[in-house]
């Protein structure tokens, strides 16, 4: 905050006025609820091309996606870690990153999967800085539910079929005794 006294020679007294700066620091956009079921596949969007437009023709965006207890992915170019328990179920494609888009791909979706998720992107303080910050651009909140039970169709389907045929037969065999007698 910042206070300016000001005399102003109509006025006998002095007054003062104070300035205040907000700053308040948070994702580009609100968060996003996806809801998917147990098994399936989720793709938990996120757009870094505001943020990262001048760094995209220069070299790939290095991005990562952590819940509040655990880093689940990170990428920088080609380089990429998947944390503990997300192998071989997570990724953000590094052509689609390049592009601007952040979106986290998590296959084979788990009940304990579900909370928030967050996106950082790694930026630089200035031009000709070499410092950098991770700026968060994007939450998600991921909901599971549990599939339904599958019917196992074939076997109901096999049923049917048998069931069918033993009513056909028994047709049958009724229609040729009448006429038989």
């Amino acid at each position: 905050s910042i206070n300016l006294i000001i005399i102003n020679p109509f006025i006998n007294h002095p007054f003062t006025i104070s300035l205040y700066f907000l700053y308040v620091s948070g994702p580009l956009s609100a968060q996003i609820s996806v809801i998917v079921n147990v098994g399936s596949s989720a793709v938990l969007h996120c757009d870094c091309k505001p943020i990262a437009s001048s760094q995209l023709s220069k070299q790939s965006p290095y991005i990562k996606w952590r819940t509040t207890n655990e880093l689940v992915f990170e990428r920088l170019g080609e380089e990429h870690f998947q944390g503990e328990g997300y192998e071989d179920r997570v990724d953000v494609p590094e052509d689609k990153l390049r592009k601007g888009n952040c979106s986290l791909v998590l296959k084979e979706v788990k009940a304990e999967d579900a909370g928030v998720y967050e996106s950082y992107l790694q930026v630089k303080r200035s031009k000709r800085s070499i410092q950098t910050t991770w700026k968060l651009i994007q939450s998600v909140e991921l909901s599971v539910h549990d599939a339904p039970a599958p019917v196992p169709q074939q076997q109901n389907d096999i049923e049917n079929k048998s069931d069918k045929q033993d009513t056909s037969m028994t047709s049958s065999k009724s229609i040729t005794n009448k006429l038989l007698y």
